[in-house]
């Protein structure tokens, strides 16, 4: 091997354990690591706060009791189409009341303005 590279070999390896060297201060000890994995749950203790975080919810025959009772309130679909027809029912007997006022309206008002008509020619 030639003296350079031998040289620019032991210059990496320095460098690298420089970099080694600053970090090693940062890491956690075994000591450190231990105090920080003993206070975590055992998996027993989080199948335990499952299980006591489920218990009060709704079964699945509560929910379909709950639901039904929600929905027995609401109309069918079949009094929605007899409520939908009297109200057109209902819209169209007003709408025949206002043509039939509209008619009597333009009906004096031609009466009027023949008379205005009338009165404008003496």
């Amino acid at each position: 091997m030639p003296e350079t590279s031998l040289d620019d070999t032991l210059k990496n390896i320095d460098a690298r354990l420089t970099r080694i060297e600053q970090v090693l201060p940062t890491l956690a000890t075994r000591e450190e690591v231990k105090h920080v994995i003993v206070p975590l749950a055992t998996r027993e203790e989080l199948h335990a706060a499952i299980a006591a975080a489920v218990a009060p919810l709704a079964t699945r025959e509560e929910l379909h009791v709950a639901i039904a009772a929600a929905i027995e309130p609401l109309a069918t679909r079949e009094e929605l189409h007899a409520e939908g027809e009297q109200s057109r029912r209902h819209a169209t007997m007003l709408i025949e009341d206002l043509r039939e006022d509209n008619r009597i309206i333009l009906e004096n008002l031609l009466a009027l303005s023949e008379r205005v008509d009338a009165l404008a020619r003496r």
